[in-house]
Parts: structure tokens; C-alpha cells; sequence
């Protein structure tokens, strides 16, 4: 009769299962990583965008004050033109160029806060994991196939020893002497 281990396929199972967590753990971290690399880069043209912007609101600018000073001299019957439109296109060229300044400065900002913000909330954990799964996983699996081959081994035993033949009969030893017969 063989021994009675019935857990074996279950192990298998725990095993296959172990496999699956480390293979699909180290694509999800990979994916992570290259999305916190977009992100990065994505400030970054962001950034180049806006610069790009302000020379083009600096034009703007130089365009809209060339329009203001031309109106400012008085006409041929000696009246000042009316300089409201050209004020108000001044005014919003400046606005624009203030607000892609703006921007510049917060993607600047995030440029320099961002890779302490990813080594503190992702880079840490992140390489923990890294290590998890390609020292402690791997270990773990190897001992889980040692006992299940030491279990397997196991349960191929049989258990009536009676017919092995390393092991003699016991047979009654004979009394001491002097005992009374």
C-alpha cells in the first residue's frame, strides 16, 4: 500500500500559479516603468511647446505695440485716433504670453520635482519588487519542486517492509542465565 499524500497536485497547482504571479508581475513592472518614462517626457515637450509659445506671444507683443505707437499721433485735422482696438489686442497678447511664461515655469518646476517624486513613490517599491521576483520567487519555486519530488518519492514507498531484504526477523532472544526454566 503506498503512503497517503494527496496533496501533491495541489502543490503542482501552487507551483504553476507561482510561475504565472513572477512572469506577469515582471511584464506589469516593465509596463509601469515605461509609463512613468512617458511621463517625463511628456512634461518635457510640454515644456518645449510652451517655449515655443512665448516667442510667438513675444511677437505678438513687438506686433501690437508697433500697431498701438502708429496710431498714437494725431490725424490730418489734428484729432488723436481712437487707439481702443489696438490697447485691447496689446493687452491680450501680454495676457498670452503671461500665461505660456506661466506654463514654462510649472513644467520647469515638475521637471525638477519629478524624478524625487518617482524615486519616492515608484522606484522604491518598485525595485523591491524587482528583487522579490528575481531572488525570493525563484528560490521559493526551487524549494517547492524539491518537496514535491521528496513528496513523490515518498508516496512511491510501500509500507510492508516484511518482504525487503536488508531487514532479518526478529527472532526471541534466549533467557539469561540462571533464570528459572
Amino acid at each position: 500500500m503506498p503512503a497517503d499524500v494527496r496533496a501533491i497536485d495541489a502543490l503542482r497547482e501552487w507551483l504553476g500559479a507561482l510561475a504565472t504571479y513572477k512572469s506577469e508581475a515582471g511584464e506589469a513592472l516593465g509596463g509601469f516603468r515605461l509609463e512613468v518614462g512617458r511621463g517625463t517626457d511628456w512634461v518635457a515637450d510640454q515644456m518645449h511647446l510652451w517655449q515655443r509659445s512665448i516667442r510667438k506671444c513675444e511677437d505678438a507683443v513687438v506686433q501690437a505695440k508697433a500697431e498701438l505707437s502708429a496710431r498714437q499721433f494725431p490725424d490730418v485735422n489734428g484729432r488723436m485716433p481712437d487707439t481702443t482696438v489696438q490697447e485691447r489686442n496689446l493687452k491680450r497678447a501680454k495676457v498670452r504670453l503671461e500665461h505660456a511664461q506661466d506654463k514654462v515655469a510649472t513644467c520647469r518646476k515638475w521637471l525638477t520635482h519629478l524624478p524625487k517624486v518617482i524615486d519616492e513613490v515608484f522606484s522604491g517599491p518598485a525595485n523591491r519588487l524587482s528583487n522579490t521576483l528575481e531572488g525570493d520567487v525563484p528560490r521559493g519555486m526551487a524549494t517547492l519542486e524539491r518537496q514535491i519530488d521528496a513528496l513523490e518519492r515518498y508516496a512511491e514507498l510501500k509500507t510492508d517492509f516484511s518482504t525487503s531484504p536488508s531487514i532479518a526477523p526478529v527472532s526471541p532472544s534466549p533467557p539469561p542465565p540462571g533464570a528459572a526454566s
